[in-house]
């Protein structure tokens, strides 16, 4: 069988979350079918990432997305009934090539990893085609204008809005995935046509393994590991840092705070002011700052979907403390060891209670890995994935009048 995959983003490294889930789809596949990848890059791509996703791939066009086009292009839809998102991801240069290798090459399933990448193929009706939408985008929106000022708060809630439309037409035409349960409610909310199924993300336990470090810290640590580019994480570290963490320090004064991502801003960089916090940047291996951490934190106000930082460090045997939003993604097994907080000070409270009591925060970390291990694995969620792709009842529609005029404008 061969699969035209397409992805927002090229999905290598796999060092955050959409593009873990993206490598893992894409290797999963290709180790059964043939795969024609089509991606954009962005800025932090580095050609020598291509190499390693070849392998995979029968074929592979990446094209470069310029952040202040797009931006442009973005502006020029605020008066329009499109969404934003997908101006952004759009290129013309990648638009022309899917459309030219649908004519030229002969496929038989099209999957598309994030909504946004929909509008490449919206106007095939020959070929099945199967959508990740991972988590509902237009609900990210939605919590995003909540927690904004004017006039930002107005441009999220326009995205909102017109993504959640334009999500509504995808579930009545294509399948869709999602990570989670809630995910998949908010999707059957929006559509009673929706045929939507769950695949959770995995988790790499072997390679999450504590006992490969020889790392040890008596200094009592906390960790957050994430892109520091993405707001809802900095919003996460500026909440934990300002309000959460000066609670610990009455009690430990010696508590540090490691925030461990790419892309820190301005003002995540100013938390370096507090003593003990700690801001890496970019590091090029997560485990060896997980090993000299006792306790992980996700103290979102925003969050959707299943949080992999939260499942990395539970395979790494560390205990999560965690808002409700950071939890409400995961499976009600491993919900049930991630410690909650519903307030700055509730959070602070399970953070010393760990920390003060090591035997206690190893018998967390120690089930915890082990319910992870159990419950959450790459190769069951891939194999869950081509089967759907292999489905009988993916069966071609028949070729329509839409692909017949794209076809005629092709070059």
């Amino acid at each position: 069988m061969r699969v035209l995959y397409l992805c927002h983003r090229v999905p290598y490294p796999p060092n955050k979350g959409d593009k873990i889930r993206a490598f893992h789809q894409l290797r999963g596949i290709a180790a059964r079918h043939e795969v024609d990848l089509f991606t954009l890059a962005d800025h932090h791509h580095d050609p020598k990432d291509e190499i390693a996703l070849r392998q995979y791939c029968s074929r592979m066009t990446v094209a470069r997305l310029q952040p202040a086009r797009s931006q442009l292009r973005m502006l020029a839809q605020l008066l329009t009934h499109r969404p934003l998102s997908l101006a952004y991801f759009y290129s013309a240069e990648l638009h022309g090539e899917i459309r030219r290798a649908l004519l030229r090459r002969s496929y038989d399933r099209i999957f598309v990893f994030c909504s946004s990448m929909a509008q490449y193929v919206d106007w095939v009706d020959d070929v099945p085609a199967l959508v990740d939408i991972v988590d509902v985008d237009s609900d990210k929106w939605m919590q995003y204008a909540a927690v904004k000022r004017f006039p930002l708060s107005a441009v999220y809630r326009r995205e909102w809005h017109k993504l959640r439309e334009y999500e509504r037409k995808l579930y009545g035409k294509f399948p869709v995935l999602v990570t989670t349960e809630r995910e998949a409610e908010l999707v059957r909310r929006a559509s009673d046509q929706a045929r939507v199924q769950v695949i959770p993300n995995g988790i790499d336990a072997t390679y999450f393994d504590p006992v490969q470090s020889a790392t040890v810290s008596e200094q009592p640590t906390v960790i957050f590991v994430g892109d520091m580019a993405y707001f809802p994480n900095e919003e996460a570290v500026k909440f934990f840092a300002l309000k959460v963490l000066p609670s610990i320090r009455t009690v430990l004064p010696k508590i540090r705070f490691f925030i461990v991502g790419r892309d820190p801003g301005r003002n995540v960089r100013r938390l370096q002011n507090i003593p003990g916090v700690i801001v890496t940047g970019a590091v090029p291996d997560i485990r060896p700052y997980l090993a000299k951490a006792q306790v992980s934190v996700a103290p979102f106000s925003i969050a959707t979907g299943i949080q992999n930082k939260i499942l990395e460090a539970m395979a790494y045997a560390l205990p999560v403390v965690a808002t409700p939003r950071a939890q409400q993604g995961l499976s009600k097994r491993v919900a049930e060891m991630v410690e909650v907080g519903q307030n700055a000070q509730e959070l602070a409270a399970c953070i010393v209670r760990l920390l003060r009591n090591p035997q206690l925060a190893r018998q967390v970390g120690i089930e915890g890995r082990e319910r992870v291990a159990a419950e959450y694995s790459w190769e069951r969620s891939v194999d869950q994935l081509v089967q759907l792709l292999e489905a009988h009842k993916m069966a071609a529609i028949p070729r329509g009048e839409a692909f017949s005029r794209a076809k005629a404008g092709a070059r």
